[in-house]
């Protein structure tokens, strides 16, 4: 396995809180989430279809939902799937915050 390769996906201001800000990084669509004042990263696409959740997802509480055809995954254990039709959790990205930025580690 190769060794994950830090980027910087923003500003720390570009990732407001409840809010779900998509970016392409490295060929990847990612999904970056702001919850309880930490970002959290994840695949950009839902593991049913490849929607893209910055435009058809919206966040509940932990729960990120899909609205192309009523997913839901958990944020809190690392979008692991609490609704079908996706079969596969969210891969989550590392994703740590300093000097007013947020970085990624993609492998």
């Amino acid at each position: 396995m190769s060794q994950p390769q830090i980027h910087v996906a923003g500003m720390s201001s570009d990732f407001p809180e409840g809010q779900i800000v998509g970016r392409l990084l490295e060929g990847k669509e990612l999904i970056f989430i702001r919850r309880s004042g930490s970002v959290l990263a994840f695949d950009g696409l839902c593991t049913h279809q490849p929607i893209k959740l910055s435009e058809f997802g919206e966040i509940l509480g932990g729960k990120l939902i899909c609205h192309a055809h009523g997913g839901v995954f958990d944020l809190d254990l690392g979008g692991e799937v609490l609704r079908e039709p996706p079969c596969d959790r969210l891969r989550s990205f590392r994703c740590e915050e300093s000097f007013g930025q947020v970085h990624v580690f993609i492998d």
